[in-house]
């Protein structure tokens, strides 16, 4: 276990489900330092950051979120942090984007079912959203995509395919993709709005385990000021590999459960919990010697 998770989702995520003010309940319990709330792509849930905070003041947080980026290799996640809790005007821009991301994706998603012959308009795609994600969040996030695991079970129930195999076979039948939100674009708006930039989980896809060339690839191309070492995702005995990594150009170490759920079952079946990660507090430590950590309504 460890004092702080700075990787976690709230239902502010169109793949989670919980609420703000539960993390900062379950920080408050344990004991944390500290905790940042990382949604996807935005920071529309802040406001409730702040509610939160004030009911919980030894709670420290960070503010920021997990942007998804386009780039020559494809998509990639940084966990974002030190971003104002208002955006500056470019900073907004790329939230501009991002809602209009989600919005278009989501819209994608209808048009290749209703494509493939599935009653699953923009109306239904509505419908389905209401399901499980709260009116206000709708409201501000619009008929947005759905969560992958919903959407599948939804489609096994009314037969548009048998098996969770079968919703793969038919999810290669889409056509046309809604990219991210360019590198290019994004980056250079965080960094000018003092933020700072960690890729997020970066084991199999990114750094393709330990590949050297891709890891200082990616590191200059993003400009990265630290690297999520602890991570359920990153195997233990590779987390000193990407310390070193950090300590040899100047990176921050960070650690996160990227939790969605309160509680998530690992692997083995072990259950992930807050602060389940094996960043010690130097890392942290160091983190806000560049990071601004707040409390209550500070």
């Amino acid at each position: 276990m460890a004092s702080y998770d700075l990787h976690l989702h709230t239902l502010w995520s169109y793949d989670a489900f919980t609420p703000v003010e539960e993390y900062f309940r379950i920080a408050h319990e344990k004991n944390l330092r500290a905790i940042a709330i990382t949604d996807h792509h935005l920071m529309d849930g802040y406001d409730e950051v702040l509610e939160a905070a004030a009911k919980y003041p030894d709670v420290g947080y960070l503010s920021g979120g997990e942007l998804s980026v386009n780039c020559p290799f494809g998509p990639i996640d940084l966990v974002c942090l030190n971003l104002p809790r208002k955006p500056t005007p470019e900073l907004k821009k790329v939230f501009d984007l991002y809602h209009q991301w989600q919005i278009d994706c989501g819209a994608n998603i209808s048009r290749n079912m209703t494509a493939l012959g599935f009653p699953f308009d923009d109306a239904a795609r509505l419908r389905l959203l209401r399901s499980y994600r709260p009116e206000k969040v709708i409201a501000r996030q619009g008929n947005s995509h759905v969560r992958g695991g919903t959407f599948r079970d939804y489609c096994i129930e009314r037969g548009y395919c048998s098996s969770k195999e079968d919703y793969l076979a038919m999810r290669e039948k889409f056509t046309g993709s809604t990219p991210y939100p360019e590198y290019d674009v994004v980056i250079p708006a965080v960094k000018k709005a003092g933020g700072v930039v960690i890729i997020a989980h970066p084991y199999n896809n990114y750094f393709r385990k330990t590949d050297r060339k891709r890891m200082d690839t990616l590191r200059e191309m993003f400009q990265l000021d630290g690297i999520e070492c602890a991570h359920p995702g990153v195997p233990t005995e590779i987390t000193p590999v990407y310390r070193a990594y950090c300590e040899e150009f100047g990176l921050l170490s960070s650690g996160g459960t990227d939790l969605h759920n309160p509680v998530e079952k690992r692997p083995d079946g072990s259950d992930l919990c807050l602060g389940g990660h094996c960043g010690p507090d130097r890392w942290l430590d160091e983190i806000l010697e560049r990071v601004q950590i707040y409390h209550g309504v500070d």
